[in-house]
This record gives structure tokens, sequence and C-alpha cells, in this order.
């Protein structure tokens, strides 16, 4: 069994696993809760992490690659995710939203963090923390009235309860075999299967900019550095590298 760290409570998955990465963890350690207070989510957001119903973990990842390569192991994080939970659930469809959320029949069951080392730090020090949160045995009922509809678990799934334990080992088994895929193959094996799951392939979509401005676009999927292509109601193709994507 791979390094963990299993603590009951916790600010931050994320934050733990980076102590533990500068210090010198090795490649595939972690950092699993059984509850987070200020779980983090992509752009400032927070994580809803309710107590012994979730996945909440931290992979340390060093892939010892330019740091240029580094953006696209959020994709082949989530696709490692994506496939993960399909061996567990394999007649569920589950799809992924760019760039880091699970989605199943419309809502959302999971989403990744990932966050790097400096941009100093030498290739040999550098690393990668791959937040996970999963909705693994949580109710319905169990999440705030403002997001009961457009959420989901693996037990609403499936109407199975869940080892969080187990469910961890299998999200664990497919990163890691993701990211041997990703250096040893490159990205555009990881991008060919990511796309097969794009929910928003097609689809109209809202684009909120950095700048606040909203977008009204049709997602054309990522490219080849893993940046997510729409075009707008003018014709004009825009590579989106942040901001929030809503259907």
């Amino acid at each position: 069994m791979d390094d963990i760290l299993h603590l009951l409570s916790t600010e931050s998955t994320n934050e733990d696993a980076r102590t533990l990465a500068i210090e010198g963890a090795r490649h595939g350690s972690a950092v699993l809760a059984d509850h987070q207070r200020a779980g983090k989510g992509r752009l400032g957001k927070v994580w809803n992490s309710p107590a012994d119903t979730g996945l909440y973990c931290s992979i340390i990842i060093r892939p010892f690659l330019p740091l240029s390569e580094f953006p696209k192991f959020t994709l082949t994080s989530g696709l490692a995710l994506c496939a993960a939970v399909e061996k567990l659930l394999p007649d569920v469809p589950f799809g992924l939203k760019w760039p880091n959320d699970l989605y199943c029949f419309g809502r959302k069951c999971g989403g990744i963090l990932v966050e790097s080392s400096a941009a100093n730090c030498p290739l040999m020090d550098s690393f990668l923390i791959v937040g996970i949160g999963l909705n693994v045995n949580s109710q319905l009922s169990e999440f705030p009235e403002n997001l009961q509809n457009n959420v989901t678990s693996l037990r609403i799934l499936s109407d199975e309860v869940f080892s969080i334990k187990d469910v961890y080992k299998t999200i664990h088994a497919s990163l890691l075999e993701k990211v041997h895929i990703h250096k040893t193959k490159g990205f555009a094996s990881i991008l060919l299967e990511w796309r097969k799951r794009d929910v928003l392939y097609g689809k109209e979509m809202n684009w909120l900019t950095c700048d606040r401005e909203v977008v009204l676009a049709r997602g054309m999927g990522p490219d080849e550095d893993g940046k997510l292509r729409a075009k707008d109601q003018y014709g004009k193709v825009h590579e989106i590298l942040s901001g929030d994507i809503s259907l």
C-alpha cells in the first residue's frame, strides 16, 4: 500500500499534501480525510465535505516533466477519476465537464483541484497535488438545499453503500495508471479518451471570464494543450484557459 496519511478531520487535504510534498513525500503518497473543514474547489470555491459520506483525498504526483506540461494533468486526473467510477458502476454513464468535474445525468458527482509546486522549483523536486472530492455515500437530503437539484452520489446512482477506502484504492490505482500513460505515450492518448466523455461538446454553454464577462458559446472540446475551444454566437472561436463554465 502506498503511503497514506489518514485524518479524521482537516482544513484541506491539498494543504496537508503540499506540506508532505515539500518535505519529500514520494510519488503516489496521499492524504485522506473523513471530513474537511475548508475543502478547496476551483476558482476559490468551497467543496462541501460532510463527514463520512464522501471521499476527500489529495495525491502527490511527481511526473518529472517540464512545467509547461503540468496544466494538462488536470484532464489526465479527471479521466482517471471517471475511469475509476466506471469500474465501480459499469452501467452508469459518467462524463467529464471541462476542466475538472465528474458528471452523471446532468448532475455533479465529483471534482478535482490540481495544484503544483512553485514555478522556480527544480525539476526533480517538482510535484503536483491532485485533490479529489467525490460524493460517495451521500443522500440527497444531506446536501444544502441550493445544491440538491445539481448534485448526485455513487449511492444515489446505485442504491448501494460503498467502502470509501475501497473507492480510494480504485481511484488511486487509476490515477497512477493514467499518469504513467501520459508520461510514456503522451497527452494525445489521454485526450482521445477524455473527449469520449466530454459533456460540453456541441452544447450551448456560458463562459464567465476572469473579467466577469459572460460569453455564450458552443463547446468544441479541449485542444492538444488542454484548453477548451468554444465558438460564440458570432462565429469566433475562443481558447479558454480559465474561468467558470456552465451549461
